[in-house]
């Protein structure tokens, strides 16, 4: 969902008022999820309550494949973040200071984890890079917007082996006439400077790809001022091709099982079988789509940017 907050920065002149915004979002990052989100915009103050359904991946398995519901409050004026737990009627607190001390000490720990040891041999240094616009020129109608479309790839191939290859592809339909476009923005726009990260630091997924693709992903966000206005339906994917095989863990019992098989009377297993041929394979590393469904710009309940009564603070 930050992804969208990257583009609106990018796209949208600040403004002030009150705004309600309802989204469908899907994701693709450790899993992939779909759900929707309502956010809520004041002049110091946002909002948010969003339900999440994972359908694959290790997320479905610790969620149950279950809708997970959560909120959360943004008070700029306290410099504090509030998340809500609507299950258990609970909430944490914590202040922007925290929040980057705890960002810093995530990035700095993607160094040495495994993710980020992958990262680290593919960047964009070692490809050489096309971009290759594809944009459609015609305007489409979006759910009751009239939207024109960037749609810009960008790809990367190894310098060393043509058959490893990297494909960054953003597509979003902008359009002008957003109501509260302006205003979501300025919020985000001095949210972020308060915290001093870009959105990029802020997605899971999409910093470990700015970490390795940074300047490609600048690239196409400025390829994406092409379109102005606020994007109603938007998606940034970013795909592989890499040599995939057995793991190490699936050849040492192949190779257990091939040493038993040999040992039993009367010939049957004798014959060695040959392994599986690695083979190269598209694999997405991160995707985020998102579309706008309805925007309202009537005055906000106050409640809205409040701990709910009967919520209690949940120790640290």
């Amino acid at each position: 969902m930050l992804f969208r907050i990257l583009i609106l920065l990018i796209l949208v002149t600040p403004g002030y008022a009150d705004v309600t915004r309802k989204l469908k979002t899907s994701n693709q990052y450790l899993g992939a999820s779909e759900g929707t989100l309502v956010e809520y915009y004041t002049s110091d103050r946002s909002a948010n309550e969003s339900t999440v359904k994972w359908i694959s991946g290790i997320m479905k398995t610790m969620s149950g494949g279950k809708e997970v519901k959560s909120a959360s409050i943004t008070r700029l004026d306290r410099e504090l973040i509030w998340t809500l737990d609507p299950k258990d009627k609970k909430y944490t607190e914590m202040t922007f200071a925290e929040f980057r001390d705890q960002m810093k000490q995530g990035m700095s720990g993607m160094e040495t984890s495994e993710t980020a040891e992958d990262t680290a041999k593919t960047g964009e240094e070692m490809y050489a890079w096309t971009v290759e616009n594809q944009s459609d020129p015609k305007l489409q109608t979006i759910n009751g917007w009239n939207c024109r479309n960037v749609k810009i790839i960008a790809t990367g191939v190894n310098k060393q082996n043509p058959d490893d290859k990297i494909l960054i592809s953003l597509d979003v339909w902008n359009c002008p006439d957003i109501p509260g476009a302006q205003e979501a923005m300025s919020f985000n726009q001095r949210y972020l400077a308060a915290l001093g990260f870009d959105a990029t630091a802020l997605t899971p997924g999409l910093m470990q790809a700015g970490m390795s693709y940074g300047d490609q992903l600048r690239k196409l966000m400025e390829e994406g001022k092409k379109a102005p206005g606020e994007p109603v339906k938007s998606s940034l994917e970013i795909k592989r091709r890499q040599l995939e095989g057995p793991s190490l863990k699936e050849g040492a019992k192949d190779a257990v099982a091939q040493g038993l098989a040999t040992k039993i009377p009367f010939g049957f297993g004798k014959k060695e079988s040959k392994p599986p041929e690695p083979k190269w394979v598209e694999k997405i590393k991160f995707r985020s789509d998102t579309e706008l469904l309805e925007v309202s710009t009537d005055a906000v309940d106050p409640a809205k940017f409040e701990i709910p009564e009967g919520y209690k603070l949940k120790k640290k």
